[in-house]
């Protein structure tokens, strides 16, 4: 089959560099793909089914940025997210959030009917990062917006000042 070790090492070469490129390409597919979206982020009105389907996910993929973990895996970072406040209690998870809890209610995009209940994220603002747990909906939320419980919120920034824009991510 093969003549040589080259030819040998040279196939192996071409295989790792075809099976990479469908890992890159993965999650560029589903619903973080966007469509009729020009890269300074304009987008433009389309018939197709397609574009329907992912109109509500456009806002949220323009500010979404691919990194590669010290793991060796992709992991989707929400960028520029606007990140806002609540006091926690009864969750949509189905449990009850005490006070001094790091939780966070994402939109609904992101919450998906409790698909990522108590799964972990980080988040990031002016240079701090926080870990935190996924437990509610967030009603008022668009996109990769984000309600904080308090104590979350300040550990980023102080209340006082409302609202900040940051990055979070999935664990």
């Amino acid at each position: 089959m093969f003549n040589s070790s080259r030819s040998f090492i040279l196939t192996l070469f071409s295989l790792s560099a075809l099976f990479l490129g469908v890992a890159l390409a993965a999650p560029f597919r589903g619903d973080y793909a966007v469509t009729g979206t020009h890269a300074h982020g304009h987008g433009h009105a389309h018939a197709s089914a397609n574009a329907k389907a992912n109109a509500a996910h456009t806002a949220a993929a323009q500010n979404l940025t691919l990194s590669l973990t010290p793991r060796g895996t992709l992991e989707k970072r929400y960028d520029n997210a606007r990140f806002t406040y609540y006091d926690a209690g009864q969750n949509a998870c189905g449990s009850y959030d005490d006070s001094s809890a790091y939780v966070i209610a994402l939109s609904s995009d992101h919450y998906q009917n409790g698909a990522h209940c108590y799964k972990k994220v980080t988040l990031e603002y002016n240079g701090k990062q926080v870990q935190a747990t996924v437990t509610d909906q967030c009603p008022g939320c668009n996109g990769d917006q984000a309600d904080l419980s308090r104590p979350l919120f300040q550990a980023l920034a102080p209340l006082d000042q409302g609202v900040i824009y940051g990055t979070w991510w999935f664990d």
